[in-house]
C-alpha cells in the first residue's frame, strides 16, 4: 500500500537532510555576517550597537517564524493528502473484501427490512380478511 502513494506526498530522508544542510549553511553565513557586523559596530556607541543587534534579532526571529509556519503548512498539506490517499485505498480494499465474501451491504439490509415489513402488513391484512370471512 505504501508504494501506491504518490511520490510527492512522501517526505524523504534525503529531503530532510538537504533542508537541514541548507539551514546549517545559512546559519553559518549568518554567524559570519554577525561577526563582520560586530566588528563594524565596535566603533559605534554601545546604545546604537544594542539597538541594531536587537533589530537584527527581531528580523531573524520573524524570518525563522515565517519559514517555520510555511514548513508546518506544507507538512499539514502533505499529511492531508496522505490521509486522503490511505482512506481511499482502505475503502477500495474493504469493498473488494466485502464483494469477495459475498456479504450484504447496508443498503441491501435496509431494502430487505422494508420488504419484510411490507409482507408482514400484507399477512396481517390477509389474516384480518379471513377472520371477517369466518
Amino acid at each position: 500500500m505504501a508504494e501506491a502513494m504518490p511520490r510527492s506526498a512522501r517526505i524523504s530522508l534525503k529531503d530532510v537532510r538537504a533542508s537541514v544542510k541548507r539551514m546549517q549553511t545559512e546559519g553559518e553565513r549568518l554567524v559570519g555576517r554577525i561577526r563582520r557586523d560586530a566588528q563594524t559596530l565596535i566603533s559605534r556607541t554601545r546604545r546604537e550597537a544594542v539597538t541594531d543587534l536587537l533589530g537584527d534579532a527581531r528580523k531573524f526571529e520573524q524570518a525563522i517564524r515565517k519559514r517555520a509556519e510555511k514548513t508546518i503548512q506544507d507538512i499539514e498539506g502533505r499529511r492531508a493528502r496522505i490521509i486522503a490517499s490511505l482512506e481511499e485505498q482502505a475503502t477500495r480494499l474493504v469493498e473488494t473484501v466485502v464483494k469477495r465474501l459475498n456479504l450484504v451491504t447496508e443498503d441491501e439490509v435496509k431494502d430487505l427490512r422494508k420488504r419484510i415489513a411490507h409482507l408482514e402488513r400484507r399477512l396481517d391484512q390477509l389474516a384480518a380478511g379471513k377472520e371477517k370471512a369466518a
